[in-house]
Protein backbone atom coordinates (compact mmCIF):
# COMPACT_ATOMS: atom_id res chain seq x y z
CA UNK A 1 0.00 0.00 0.00
CA UNK A 2 1.24 3.65 -0.93
CA UNK A 3 2.41 5.55 1.84
CA UNK A 4 0.17 8.34 0.63
CA UNK A 5 -3.13 6.01 1.84
CA UNK A 6 -1.03 5.82 5.39
CA UNK A 7 -1.29 9.42 6.35
CA UNK A 8 -3.98 11.00 4.27
CA UNK A 9 -6.31 11.23 7.25
CA UNK A 10 -3.51 13.21 9.15
CA UNK A 11 -2.55 15.44 6.27
CA UNK A 12 -6.53 16.64 5.70
CA UNK A 13 -7.01 16.97 9.62
CA UNK A 14 -3.75 18.97 9.65
CA UNK A 15 -3.25 20.70 6.50
CA UNK A 16 -6.99 20.86 4.89
CA UNK A 17 -7.10 24.84 4.61
CA UNK A 18 -3.51 25.07 2.37
CA UNK A 19 -3.35 24.46 -1.24
CA UNK A 20 -2.49 20.86 -2.46
CA UNK A 21 0.67 21.02 -4.28
CA UNK A 22 0.66 18.90 -7.76
CA UNK A 23 2.58 15.70 -7.06
CA UNK A 24 5.74 15.24 -8.98
CA UNK A 25 6.04 11.86 -11.46
CA UNK A 26 7.74 8.82 -9.66
CA UNK A 27 10.89 8.25 -11.32
CA UNK A 28 9.57 4.64 -11.93
CA UNK A 29 6.95 6.08 -14.44
CA UNK A 30 9.40 8.53 -16.48
CA UNK A 31 10.81 5.60 -18.17
CA UNK A 32 10.09 5.13 -22.03
CA UNK A 33 9.29 2.24 -23.81
CA UNK A 34 12.51 1.49 -25.16
CA UNK A 35 14.47 1.86 -21.70
CA UNK A 36 11.87 -0.80 -20.31
CA UNK A 37 12.14 -2.90 -22.86
CA UNK A 38 16.40 -2.64 -22.56
CA UNK A 39 15.89 -3.04 -18.71
CA UNK A 40 13.95 -6.29 -19.31
CA UNK A 41 11.08 -4.94 -18.34
CA UNK A 42 8.50 -4.66 -21.33
CA UNK A 43 5.27 -4.71 -21.15
CA UNK A 44 4.85 -8.01 -22.96
CA UNK A 45 6.84 -10.16 -20.61
CA UNK A 46 5.15 -8.24 -17.64
CA UNK A 47 1.49 -9.45 -19.01
CA UNK A 48 2.91 -12.40 -20.47
CA UNK A 49 1.02 -15.57 -18.97
CA UNK A 50 4.27 -17.90 -19.52
CA UNK A 51 6.53 -17.18 -16.83
CA UNK A 52 9.58 -19.73 -16.06
CA UNK A 53 10.80 -21.19 -12.44
CA UNK A 54 13.98 -22.97 -12.61
CA UNK A 55 13.21 -26.35 -13.71
CA UNK A 56 11.66 -25.03 -16.67
CA UNK A 57 14.39 -23.26 -17.61
CA UNK A 58 16.90 -25.96 -17.11
CA UNK A 59 14.47 -28.55 -18.78
CA UNK A 60 14.62 -25.92 -21.45
CA UNK A 61 18.02 -25.04 -21.62
CA UNK A 62 19.14 -28.37 -22.01
CA UNK A 63 17.59 -28.85 -25.29
CA UNK A 64 17.73 -25.53 -26.61
CA UNK A 65 21.55 -24.08 -25.77
CA UNK A 66 23.54 -24.70 -28.81
CA UNK A 67 26.46 -24.58 -26.28
CA UNK A 68 25.05 -27.55 -24.51
CA UNK A 69 24.08 -29.47 -27.64
CA UNK A 70 27.25 -29.45 -29.17
CA UNK A 71 29.25 -30.61 -25.88
CA UNK A 72 26.66 -33.18 -25.94
CA UNK A 73 27.72 -34.08 -29.39
CA UNK A 74 30.93 -35.50 -27.96
CA UNK A 75 29.01 -38.50 -27.06
CA UNK A 76 28.12 -39.48 -30.01
CA UNK A 77 31.89 -38.73 -31.61
CA UNK A 78 33.33 -41.22 -28.82
CA UNK A 79 30.95 -44.11 -29.48
CA UNK A 80 31.53 -43.98 -32.95
CA UNK A 81 35.15 -44.69 -31.97
CA UNK A 82 34.04 -47.58 -30.25
CA UNK A 83 32.24 -48.45 -33.70
CA UNK A 84 35.56 -48.37 -35.36
CA UNK A 85 37.92 -49.78 -33.03
CA UNK A 86 35.79 -53.20 -33.00
CA UNK A 87 36.39 -53.22 -36.71
CA UNK A 88 38.49 -56.27 -37.79
CA UNK A 89 40.77 -55.89 -40.70
CA UNK A 90 39.65 -55.75 -44.21
CA UNK A 91 40.47 -58.41 -46.62
CA UNK A 92 42.51 -57.10 -49.93
CA UNK A 93 41.55 -57.97 -53.25
CA UNK A 94 43.75 -57.95 -56.15
CA UNK A 95 44.09 -58.78 -59.80
CA UNK A 96 46.55 -58.45 -62.27
CA UNK A 97 46.90 -58.65 -66.15
CA UNK A 98 50.05 -58.39 -68.10
CA UNK A 99 49.39 -58.20 -71.73
CA UNK A 100 51.70 -55.30 -73.38
CA UNK A 101 54.08 -57.24 -75.37
CA UNK A 102 52.70 -60.69 -74.71
CA UNK A 103 52.29 -63.30 -77.86
CA UNK A 104 53.45 -67.22 -78.18
CA UNK A 105 55.99 -66.25 -79.75
CA UNK A 106 57.28 -63.71 -77.92
CA UNK A 107 59.74 -63.66 -75.41
CA UNK A 108 57.97 -63.05 -72.65
CA UNK A 109 55.21 -65.65 -73.04
CA UNK A 110 51.79 -66.18 -73.23
CA UNK A 111 49.54 -62.80 -71.36
CA UNK A 112 49.47 -63.54 -67.79
CA UNK A 113 46.20 -63.20 -65.47
CA UNK A 114 46.33 -63.33 -61.38
CA UNK A 115 43.99 -62.91 -58.50
CA UNK A 116 45.51 -62.56 -54.88
CA UNK A 117 43.43 -62.44 -51.70
CA UNK A 118 44.77 -61.28 -48.56
CA UNK A 119 43.28 -61.82 -45.25
CA UNK A 120 45.42 -59.86 -42.15
CA UNK A 121 44.81 -61.70 -39.06
CA UNK A 122 44.82 -60.75 -35.80
CA UNK A 123 47.50 -62.94 -33.84
CA UNK A 124 48.20 -61.03 -30.11
CA UNK A 125 44.44 -59.62 -29.59
CA UNK A 126 44.62 -56.18 -30.25
CA UNK A 127 41.58 -55.43 -31.80
CA UNK A 128 39.85 -56.70 -28.28
CA UNK A 129 42.11 -54.27 -26.49
CA UNK A 130 41.28 -51.49 -28.54
CA UNK A 131 38.11 -52.03 -28.32
CA UNK A 132 38.49 -51.74 -24.51
CA UNK A 133 40.46 -48.68 -24.65
CA UNK A 134 38.30 -46.96 -26.91
CA UNK A 135 35.26 -47.96 -24.50
CA UNK A 136 37.17 -46.53 -21.56
CA UNK A 137 37.31 -43.36 -23.84
CA UNK A 138 34.29 -43.45 -24.06
CA UNK A 139 32.76 -43.62 -20.27
CA UNK A 140 35.47 -40.87 -19.88
CA UNK A 141 33.45 -38.50 -22.23
CA UNK A 142 29.79 -39.40 -20.55
CA UNK A 143 32.33 -37.97 -17.34
CA UNK A 144 33.41 -35.00 -18.96
CA UNK A 145 30.01 -34.14 -20.22
CA UNK A 146 28.56 -34.77 -16.70
CA UNK A 147 30.91 -32.30 -15.71
CA UNK A 148 30.08 -29.76 -17.99
CA UNK A 149 26.51 -30.41 -17.29
CA UNK A 150 27.07 -29.85 -13.59
CA UNK A 151 28.91 -26.37 -14.47
CA UNK A 152 26.24 -25.26 -16.52
CA UNK A 153 23.54 -26.05 -14.01
CA UNK A 154 25.73 -24.15 -11.57
CA UNK A 155 25.65 -20.90 -13.48
CA UNK A 156 22.01 -21.25 -14.66
CA UNK A 157 20.65 -21.16 -11.25
CA UNK A 158 23.44 -18.33 -10.28
CA UNK A 159 21.74 -16.34 -12.42
CA UNK A 160 18.40 -17.21 -11.27
CA UNK A 161 19.36 -16.70 -7.94
CA UNK A 162 20.59 -13.06 -8.59
CA UNK A 163 17.64 -12.45 -11.20
CA UNK A 164 15.03 -12.61 -7.94
CA UNK A 165 18.02 -11.01 -5.84
CA UNK A 166 17.84 -7.93 -7.68
CA UNK A 167 14.00 -7.74 -8.27
CA UNK A 168 13.86 -8.24 -4.81
CA UNK A 169 15.92 -4.73 -4.43
CA UNK A 170 13.97 -3.27 -7.35
CA UNK A 171 10.39 -4.22 -5.50
CA UNK A 172 11.54 -2.34 -2.31
CA UNK A 173 13.39 0.28 -3.66
CA UNK A 174 10.46 1.38 -5.94
CA UNK A 175 8.03 0.96 -2.70
CA UNK A 176 10.93 3.62 -0.90
CA UNK A 177 10.92 5.93 -4.31
CA UNK A 178 6.98 5.98 -3.86
CA UNK A 179 7.64 6.98 -0.16
CA UNK A 180 9.95 9.55 -0.72
CA UNK A 181 7.49 10.90 -3.76
CA UNK A 182 4.66 11.58 -0.64
CA UNK A 183 6.68 12.90 1.47
CA UNK A 184 8.33 15.56 -0.43
CA UNK A 185 4.83 16.46 -0.93
CA UNK A 186 3.89 16.68 2.39
CA UNK A 187 7.44 18.60 3.19
CA UNK A 188 6.76 21.02 0.82
CA UNK A 189 3.04 21.52 2.50
CA UNK A 190 4.72 22.02 5.68
CA UNK A 191 7.65 24.17 4.88
CA UNK A 192 5.02 26.69 2.81
CA UNK A 193 3.13 26.08 6.15
CA UNK A 194 6.07 27.58 8.04
CA UNK A 195 6.11 24.83 10.15
CA UNK A 196 9.92 23.57 8.92
CA UNK A 197 12.22 25.32 6.97
CA UNK A 198 12.49 24.47 2.96
CA UNK A 199 16.06 23.27 3.88
CA UNK A 200 14.80 20.29 5.27
CA UNK A 201 12.79 19.82 1.49
CA UNK A 202 15.60 20.34 -0.25
CA UNK A 203 17.44 17.33 2.27
CA UNK A 204 14.39 14.84 1.32
CA UNK A 205 15.26 15.56 -2.07
CA UNK A 206 18.82 15.02 -2.28
CA UNK A 207 18.26 11.59 -0.28
CA UNK A 208 15.53 10.91 -3.09
CA UNK A 209 18.06 11.14 -5.70
CA UNK A 210 20.52 8.10 -4.02
CA UNK A 211 17.87 6.34 -3.66
CA UNK A 212 16.88 6.63 -7.46
CA UNK A 213 19.99 5.96 -8.54
CA UNK A 214 20.30 2.96 -6.90
CA UNK A 215 16.93 1.55 -7.88
CA UNK A 216 18.08 2.52 -11.88
CA UNK A 217 21.37 0.53 -11.21
CA UNK A 218 19.38 -2.62 -10.05
CA UNK A 219 17.39 -2.50 -12.97
CA UNK A 220 20.29 -2.14 -15.49
CA UNK A 221 21.70 -4.91 -13.36
CA UNK A 222 18.81 -7.41 -13.99
CA UNK A 223 18.70 -6.79 -17.61
CA UNK A 224 22.44 -8.02 -17.89
CA UNK A 225 21.25 -11.32 -15.62
CA UNK A 226 18.35 -11.54 -18.73
CA UNK A 227 20.58 -11.15 -21.44
CA UNK A 228 22.61 -13.75 -19.48
CA UNK A 229 19.81 -16.53 -18.52
CA UNK A 230 18.71 -15.96 -22.83
CA UNK A 231 21.80 -17.18 -23.67
CA UNK A 232 21.97 -19.81 -21.24
CA UNK A 233 18.54 -21.05 -22.35
CA UNK A 234 18.79 -20.55 -25.96
CA UNK A 235 16.39 -17.92 -26.49
CA UNK A 236 18.09 -15.89 -29.50
CA UNK A 237 15.02 -14.33 -30.32
CA UNK A 238 15.16 -10.75 -28.70
CA UNK A 239 11.59 -9.69 -29.32
CA UNK A 240 10.74 -12.97 -27.23
CA UNK A 241 9.54 -12.10 -23.42
CA UNK A 242 11.30 -13.25 -20.92
CA UNK A 243 9.57 -13.53 -17.48
CA UNK A 244 10.95 -15.35 -14.29
CA UNK A 245 8.83 -16.57 -11.23
CA UNK A 246 9.57 -17.01 -7.97
CA UNK A 247 10.44 -15.37 -4.89
CA UNK A 248 13.76 -14.80 -2.89
CA UNK A 249 12.49 -16.37 0.54
CA UNK A 250 14.88 -18.27 3.20
CA UNK A 251 14.38 -22.47 2.92
CA UNK A 252 16.50 -24.09 5.34
CA UNK A 253 18.64 -27.03 3.93
CA UNK A 254 16.76 -29.37 6.50
CA UNK A 255 13.37 -28.47 4.79
CA UNK A 256 15.19 -29.31 1.55
CA UNK A 257 16.06 -32.69 2.60
CA UNK A 258 20.48 -32.39 2.07
CA UNK A 259 22.48 -33.74 5.13
CA UNK A 260 25.79 -32.00 4.43
CA UNK A 261 27.71 -34.71 5.49
CA UNK A 262 25.90 -37.27 2.98
CA UNK A 263 28.70 -37.02 0.82
CA UNK A 264 31.00 -38.88 -1.43
CA UNK A 265 33.81 -37.32 -3.23
CA UNK A 266 34.82 -40.14 -5.50
CA UNK A 267 31.37 -39.56 -7.42
CA UNK A 268 31.83 -36.06 -8.66
CA UNK A 269 32.18 -36.16 -12.17
CA UNK A 270 35.55 -34.40 -12.73
CA UNK A 271 36.87 -37.27 -10.25
CA UNK A 272 35.15 -39.96 -11.92
CA UNK A 273 36.29 -38.77 -15.69
CA UNK A 274 39.78 -38.57 -14.59
CA UNK A 275 40.25 -41.95 -12.98
CA UNK A 276 38.49 -43.77 -15.80
CA UNK A 277 40.65 -42.00 -18.24
CA UNK A 278 43.59 -43.05 -16.20
CA UNK A 279 42.25 -46.75 -16.73
CA UNK A 280 42.03 -46.01 -20.34
CA UNK A 281 45.69 -45.30 -19.77
CA UNK A 282 46.48 -48.45 -18.20
CA UNK A 283 44.59 -50.49 -20.67
CA UNK A 284 45.86 -48.32 -23.57
CA UNK A 285 50.01 -49.42 -22.14
CA UNK A 286 48.68 -53.24 -22.58
CA UNK A 287 47.81 -52.28 -25.82
CA UNK A 288 50.81 -51.19 -27.31
CA UNK A 289 52.72 -54.02 -26.06
CA UNK A 290 50.00 -56.42 -27.79
CA UNK A 291 50.91 -54.09 -31.16
CA UNK A 292 54.32 -55.44 -31.08
CA UNK A 293 53.37 -58.28 -32.54
CA UNK A 294 52.49 -57.25 -36.23
CA UNK A 295 49.01 -59.01 -38.29
CA UNK A 296 49.77 -61.82 -40.04
CA UNK A 297 48.36 -61.89 -43.42
CA UNK A 298 47.67 -64.76 -45.22
CA UNK A 299 47.18 -65.15 -48.93
CA UNK A 300 45.67 -66.93 -51.98
CA UNK A 301 46.92 -66.92 -55.60
CA UNK A 302 45.62 -67.59 -59.11
CA UNK A 303 47.69 -67.82 -61.90
CA UNK A 304 46.93 -68.15 -65.29
CA UNK A 305 49.56 -67.88 -68.66
CA UNK A 306 48.34 -69.91 -71.44
CA UNK A 307 47.41 -72.98 -71.00
CA UNK A 308 49.24 -73.27 -67.35
CA UNK A 309 46.99 -72.27 -64.42
CA UNK A 310 48.53 -72.77 -60.82
CA UNK A 311 47.19 -72.09 -57.56
CA UNK A 312 49.40 -70.52 -54.50
CA UNK A 313 49.15 -69.91 -50.66
CA UNK A 314 51.25 -67.69 -48.99
CA UNK A 315 52.08 -65.96 -45.44
CA UNK A 316 53.67 -62.56 -44.46
CA UNK A 317 54.08 -60.55 -41.51
CA UNK A 318 56.53 -57.77 -40.53
CA UNK A 319 59.50 -58.73 -38.21
CA UNK A 320 59.52 -56.73 -35.03
CA UNK A 321 63.46 -56.14 -35.16
CA UNK A 322 63.90 -52.63 -34.81
CA UNK A 323 60.28 -50.66 -34.08
CA UNK A 324 58.53 -52.91 -31.34
CA UNK A 325 56.70 -50.02 -29.31
CA UNK A 326 58.98 -49.04 -27.53
CA UNK A 327 58.38 -45.00 -27.23
CA UNK A 328 54.69 -45.64 -27.02
CA UNK A 329 54.96 -47.75 -24.29
CA UNK A 330 57.21 -45.78 -22.41
CA UNK A 331 54.61 -42.57 -23.23
CA UNK A 332 51.92 -44.75 -22.07
CA UNK A 333 53.42 -45.59 -18.84
CA UNK A 334 54.17 -41.93 -18.14
CA UNK A 335 51.07 -40.93 -19.30
CA UNK A 336 49.32 -43.49 -16.82
CA UNK A 337 51.48 -41.76 -14.18
CA UNK A 338 50.50 -38.48 -14.79
CA UNK A 339 46.90 -39.26 -14.37
CA UNK A 340 47.66 -40.66 -11.29
CA UNK A 341 49.14 -37.59 -9.97
CA UNK A 342 45.85 -36.01 -11.29
CA UNK A 343 43.68 -38.03 -9.66
CA UNK A 344 45.11 -37.23 -6.14
CA UNK A 345 45.38 -33.49 -6.97
CA UNK A 346 41.49 -33.68 -7.95
CA UNK A 347 40.64 -35.31 -4.81
CA UNK A 348 42.40 -32.99 -2.11
CA UNK A 349 41.24 -30.55 -4.21
CA UNK A 350 37.42 -31.32 -4.16
CA UNK A 351 37.96 -31.97 -0.84
CA UNK A 352 39.00 -28.45 0.30
CA UNK A 353 36.49 -27.33 -2.37
CA UNK A 354 33.41 -29.49 -0.01
CA UNK A 355 34.71 -27.58 3.42
CA UNK A 356 34.90 -24.53 2.00
CA UNK A 357 30.94 -24.65 0.72
CA UNK A 358 29.86 -26.29 3.80
CA UNK A 359 31.79 -23.95 6.12
CA UNK A 360 30.12 -21.16 3.82
CA UNK A 361 26.53 -22.67 3.61
CA UNK A 362 26.30 -23.46 7.42
CA UNK A 363 27.35 -19.51 8.45
CA UNK A 364 24.24 -18.31 5.85
CA UNK A 365 22.32 -20.46 7.28
CA UNK A 366 22.99 -20.11 10.84
CA UNK A 367 22.79 -16.38 9.82
CA UNK A 368 19.11 -16.65 8.45
CA UNK A 369 17.92 -18.96 11.18
CA UNK A 370 19.05 -16.26 13.91
CA UNK A 371 17.27 -13.39 12.23
CA UNK A 372 14.34 -15.65 11.28
CA UNK A 373 14.25 -15.94 15.26
CA UNK A 374 14.32 -12.85 16.09
CA UNK A 375 11.87 -11.36 13.71
CA UNK A 376 14.39 -8.99 12.44
CA UNK A 377 12.33 -7.87 9.36
CA UNK A 378 8.64 -7.10 11.49
CA UNK A 379 11.01 -5.52 14.03
CA UNK A 380 12.73 -2.68 11.53
CA UNK A 381 9.36 -2.19 9.88
CA UNK A 382 7.68 -1.55 12.97
CA UNK A 383 10.55 0.81 14.16
CA UNK A 384 10.51 2.65 11.07
CA UNK A 385 6.29 2.68 10.54
CA UNK A 386 6.88 4.58 14.40
CA UNK A 387 9.23 6.89 13.16
CA UNK A 388 7.49 7.85 9.98
CA UNK A 389 3.96 8.25 11.78
CA UNK A 390 5.55 10.97 14.42
CA UNK A 391 7.35 12.87 11.38
CA UNK A 392 3.84 12.97 9.92
CA UNK A 393 2.59 13.82 13.20
CA UNK A 394 5.19 16.58 13.61
CA UNK A 395 7.11 14.72 16.72
CA UNK A 396 9.85 14.05 15.17
CA UNK A 397 12.27 15.70 12.91
CA UNK A 398 13.58 14.75 9.21
CA UNK A 399 16.58 13.80 10.64
CA UNK A 400 15.23 11.01 12.70
CA UNK A 401 12.99 9.81 10.52
CA UNK A 402 15.50 9.82 7.15
CA UNK A 403 17.89 7.54 9.56
CA UNK A 404 14.94 5.25 10.71
CA UNK A 405 14.57 4.92 6.43
CA UNK A 406 18.54 4.27 5.90
CA UNK A 407 18.43 1.63 8.64
CA UNK A 408 15.17 -0.30 7.11
CA UNK A 409 16.45 -0.14 3.67
CA UNK A 410 20.11 -1.00 5.02
CA UNK A 411 18.31 -4.05 6.95
CA UNK A 412 16.15 -5.27 3.88
CA UNK A 413 19.37 -4.81 1.74
CA UNK A 414 21.15 -7.27 4.38
CA UNK A 415 18.39 -9.58 4.66
CA UNK A 416 18.08 -10.24 0.94
CA UNK A 417 21.85 -10.26 -0.08
CA UNK A 418 22.18 -12.55 2.50
CA UNK A 419 19.38 -15.04 1.10
CA UNK A 420 21.32 -14.51 -2.28
CA UNK A 421 24.35 -15.42 -0.89
CA UNK A 422 22.76 -18.68 1.26
CA UNK A 423 21.58 -19.94 -1.82
CA UNK A 424 24.56 -19.57 -4.26
CA UNK A 425 26.60 -20.98 -1.03
CA UNK A 426 23.91 -24.13 -1.21
CA UNK A 427 24.29 -24.51 -5.27
CA UNK A 428 27.99 -24.30 -4.92
CA UNK A 429 27.61 -27.33 -2.30
CA UNK A 430 25.81 -29.41 -4.62
CA UNK A 431 27.97 -28.76 -7.29
CA UNK A 432 30.98 -29.35 -5.23
CA UNK A 433 29.82 -33.06 -4.32
CA UNK A 434 27.99 -33.88 -7.81
CA UNK A 435 24.75 -33.56 -6.89
CA UNK A 436 22.76 -30.55 -8.89
CA UNK A 437 19.41 -32.64 -8.50
CA UNK A 438 17.56 -32.57 -5.54
CA UNK A 439 16.09 -35.97 -6.09
CA UNK A 440 19.58 -37.13 -5.54
CA UNK A 441 19.52 -36.47 -2.11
Amino acid sequence: MKFVRKFSVFILLGICSFPVFPKEKAVYELHSKEELFFLGEDSRAQDSKEKWNLDELEDFAVTSNPLYLREKQNIGMARGDVITASLYYNPIMNMQQQFIGASANAATGRAETSFIYNQPFDMSGVIPQREKVAKQEFLGTIASFRDFDRLFRLRLRQNFWTYLYVTEQINYQKEFLENYQDLLDLTKLRAEKGDISFLEYDRLALERVQIEREYRNARILRAQVVKNLRILIGISDMNSPLSIKGRLEFISTREFGIDLNDFDIEERPDLVALKIRQQRERMNIELKKREIIPPLTLGVEFLNKGNENVTGIYAATPLPLFDRKQGEILKSEESYKKLGFDVDAKRNEIVSEISAAIKELQARESQLLDYQKMGLLEKNKEVQEKSRLAYIRGASNLVTFLEAEKNYLSVLRSYYEIIYLYYNALEGYKASIGKMDSSEF
